[in-house]
């Protein structure tokens, strides 16, 4: 498999102190990786890193881009626009092409009927020549997911991506982003270890730490060593699982976890 991004023994924070400390992750094509962690646990951090939108205090970065255009497809939890602005949905679809060289209203015919293809696929098509103020919460969401997906990125990074999504979409939008695993890498950070421990195929618990659990089934033994504070995990027929909080006393004598994620304990049937 290809390896797309290796973090080394990062050292992250800012002027109020250290956020993540002495992280290790690999990310290769085709991983599929549920983030969870408690709040101000270090996720935004780590997708920050990843971005580069901040520079490690300590430690490495790598990014393996080999492709021209975009690399990183990105969904933040709050994605902003201007609901009075008089862009179409297919624009605001077309816009994620820009920072791969496209222009407003200078796409290919190509470009559009991707964009059309994807707005489709996500159940809103016939949506395309609408703006953004005639769009529910749950329609607008599907506009920026497709607008992280319209440059064909090698890997997928979605922040609480079922934000104002209804329930029926939601379990839709879990397997289109199975279909997507195909060909892209997806990162995946949700509070909803429920739902995201049936369709990803590792986790990455986040708590200054980052500590990596190379299946999409956790149990309470296995998460013994981990200083990551949930509360509860269901998986497809597996009854749920109450889980206590973990002693961090034993932080260094686990792996923090080079991610290699294609031995899992897959329960999609």
């Amino acid at each position: 498999m290809e390896k797309l991004l290796q973090l080394d023994n990062v050292t992250a924070g800012y002027d109020n102190g250290i956020v993540l400390r002495d992280v290790s992750m690999t990310v290769q094509d085709q991983d599929f990786i549920g983030v969870i962690g408690p709040n101000g646990g270090g996720k935004t951090t780590l997708i920050k890193l990843i971005l580069g939108l901040i520079k490690p205090i300590s430690g490495t970065v790598q990014r393996f881009d080999k492709q021209e255009g975009s690399f990183i497809g990105y969904l933040p939890q709050q994605s902003q626009i201007d609901r009075k602005f008089p862009i179409t949905v297919q624009d605001i679809v077309l816009s994620g092409l820009m920072s791969a060289g496209g222009m407003l209203n200078r796409y290919s015919a190509k470009d559009k009927n991707q964009a059309s293809d994807l707005l489709t696929q996500m159940g809103i098509g016939h949506l395309a020549r609408r703006t953004a103020a005639e769009l529910s919460g749950g329609q607008l969401q599907r506009v920026f997911i497709c607008r992280a997906l319209i440059s064909s990125p090698k890997l997928l990074i979605l922040d609480e991506p079922n934000t104002f999504v209804d329930n029926r979409f939601e379990h839709e939008m879990y397997e289109l982003l199975q279909q997507f695993n195909e060909r892209m890498a997806i990162m995946i950070i949700s509070h909803d270890v429920g739902t995201i421990s049936y369709f990803v195929k590792t986790i990455a618990c986040v708590n200054t730490y980052l500590h990596y659990h190379p299946s999409n089934i956790i149990t309470e033994e296995q998460l013994a060593g981990y200083n990551c504070p949930l509360q509860i995990i269901t998986h497809g027929d597996v009854p749920h699982t109450v889980l206590q909080k973990h002693d961090h006393s034993h932080d260094h004598d686990h792996d923090h976890g080079a991610v290699s994620t294609h031995e899992t304990g897959h329960k999609h049937d």
